[in-house]
């Protein structure tokens, strides 16, 4: 995992935190919840797999769910920003986890 990649995915996972604490909306706490555990998924597969394939896999998953569920408000806003950033580094960095 590349510095760029750390402080990619951990900035997506402060707005989640944030975002899940901030949040008036019980329906949406366990989207964060999941979306959490993800988090700590792609921080796993970026250190086990080198070639960066299981988290770019992770990413389309997680792609994927935010196209199915909807997380409210501008906390939803800027969790839904943060990941596409994280899932655009990750696109744009193949291989390097």
């Amino acid at each position: 995992m590349t510095n760029g990649s750390i402080d990619a995915l951990a900035a997506y996972t402060t707005a989640l935190i944030a975002s899940a604490d901030s949040t008036h909306r019980a329906e949406d706490r366990v989207l964060y919840e999941r979306h959490l555990a993800m988090a700590a998924r792609m921080f796993v597969a970026a250190h086990h797999d080198p070639t960066g394939r299981a988290l770019r896999q992770l990413v389309e998953e997680e792609r994927r769910s935010y196209g199915r569920s909807f997380l409210s408000d501008s906390e939803g806003d800027r969790t839904a920003s943060a990941f596409e950033a994280f899932a655009d580094f990750v696109s744009r960095n193949p291989g390097k986890g």
